[in-house]
């Protein structure tokens, strides 16, 4: 019983002091802990990667060439007063391709003729932009390992490179396009065009549309960009040009099929090398440079077709000479009705007297010009625009010169009676000046002669 005793008494001693050490405990330990004194910490915001785009179009005014406003494919900011303009590339530009399609539209003896195009997209680079040209020429069709190869050996090109000065109410890079097609110009076309002063340049065109901008600057260069005798004798430094661009989307053509050469006959060609192929004549790939052209309804023997060729006749074209020219283009046409195609060719008027289709830039990728130039040189050019994966033409400006009229003119007066005349014996000479109304030199000489 003592032992039971004592046993009970440690137990509840010990449940005592453990009872006792947790109200020193609770008592060492305060209810609730006392209120911070320091100020809460302050979230830092991070700093912006680009200045508002507000700030850096202040001052700048935005160019909309849409009866509706529709929203153009780059956007564009002009500031004319010192031929500063902006742009704004389109949201997913990364993964399209651009056409720049490039003219030297006044300031040369040739101006109006094509001077070039790329076919081009652009990458960035943390805060700059790259302008690139894919590698095309060099393709694959052969199995995937093939293909792999190709592309990691014949690489794209870098053709410049910018700065982004923001990002744009449309959420587009904002670029400074005046130091792009003005201060870099002879990226585009060519060493031979070097801007003396970009002190001294004016915005001529600036135009916003949905799939394409034509923007031209007339800038004072160090040499015109084809070198040619001047008429006057002077030198040709600080010539005064116009520079113009179109910048579009090359169109999506699934229906398009690309027709190969041959040496049946002579044409304009897209070519490759395909290295997916082991034979020579199947590595040389040859696409004929052609119009996309169909029938509207394939079941009729001939048919109008579904988008006919069309071509203006710009109106710096002298007016006696127009329907002429008219005629010939739509010579055409007898053409294509054997293959099929009725007035596969149109031909309009472009007139400054009565305003027709003079809201039509020759320059733009959109439309097809016939353009007249008073340079005293007998040439006529026809190049053309064409898709550089296909061959497909997207656009043909045609030039002709005054030279021609000088020269047909010359040959009436002066060659055809000398052709006439040759074979004469002395006895027929003799006679036509017996009878002159029947001497070819008289009958082809002008009638004021």
């Amino acid at each position: 019983m003592v032992r039971f005793g004592i046993r009970r008494g440690v137990w509840f001693g010990v449940i005592a002091l453990v009872a006792g050490t947790g109200d020193l405990w609770a008592a060492a330990t305060p209810a609730t802990r006392p209120a911070s004194t320091s100020a809460p910490t302050k979230t830092t915001k991070p700093k912006p990667e680009f200045p508002p785009y507000s700030q850096i179009l202040q001052g700048y005014e935005k160019v909309v060439s849409t009866a509706d406003g529709q929203k153009s494919f780059y956007t564009i900011w002009i500031r004319k007063k010192d031929g500063q303009m902006l742009g704004e590339l389109p949201r997913g530009f990364e993964s399209q391709r651009h056409f720049i399609a490039m003219t030297v539209s006044s300031g040369d003896r040739f101006a109006g003729l094509q001077a070039g195009d790329m076919y081009v997209y652009w990458r960035r680079y943390d805060k700059r932009l790259a302008l690139i040209e894919p590698n095309v020429s060099i393709r694959s069709t052969g199995d995937p390992e093939s293909k792999n190869s190709v592309r990691r050996l014949f690489t794209d090109r870098v053709v410049l490179e910018v700065p982004i000065l923001t990002i744009g109410p449309g959420g587009g890079p904002v670029i400074d396009m005046d130091a792009l097609l003005v201060g870099q110009a002879s990226k585009f076309f060519g060493p031979s065009v070097r801007v003396l002063s970009k002190n001294l340049v004016r915005i001529v065109k600036a135009k916003a549309f949905p799939q394409n901008v034509e923007i031209a600057f007339e800038v004072p260069v160090a040499r015109p960009v084809r070198v040619r005798p001047s008429l006057s004798g002077k030198t040709s430094a600080g010539t005064l040009q116009t520079l113009h661009y179109s910048i579009s989307l090359i169109p999506t053509n699934s229906k398009y099929k690309p027709r190969k050469a041959d040496e049946r006959i002579g044409f304009f060609t897209t070519s490759y090398s395909d290295l997916g192929k082991y034979s020579d004549d199947e590595t040389r790939v040859r696409y004929i440079n052609r119009w996309h052209l169909e029938k509207r309804d394939p079941k009729l023997k001939v048919s109008p077709p579904l988008k006919p060729i069309v071509f203006y006749i710009e109106h710096t074209t002298p007016v006696r000479y127009r329907r002429w020219v008219r005629q010939g283009i739509l010579y055409w046409n007898k053409a294509f009705e054997r293959i099929g195609l009725a007035n596969a060719i149109e031909v309009y008027y472009q007139d400054a007297t009565t305003g027709a289709y003079m809201d039509l830039d020759p320059e733009d990728v959109r439309w097809n010009f016939i353009r007249w130039l008073n340079n005293d040189v007998g040439v006529a050019i026809g190049p053309s625009r064409v898709n550089p994966m296909t061959g497909e033409i997207l656009d043909a400006d045609i030039i002709l010169t005054d030279g021609w009229i000088r020269h047909f003119r010359m040959q009436f007066e002066k060659v055809m009676p000398q052709i006439a005349m040759e074979g004469f014996n002395a006895e027929t000479v003799a006679w036509l000046a017996q009878h002159p109304s029947w001497d070819p030199r008289i009958r082809l000489a002008h009638p004021a002669q």
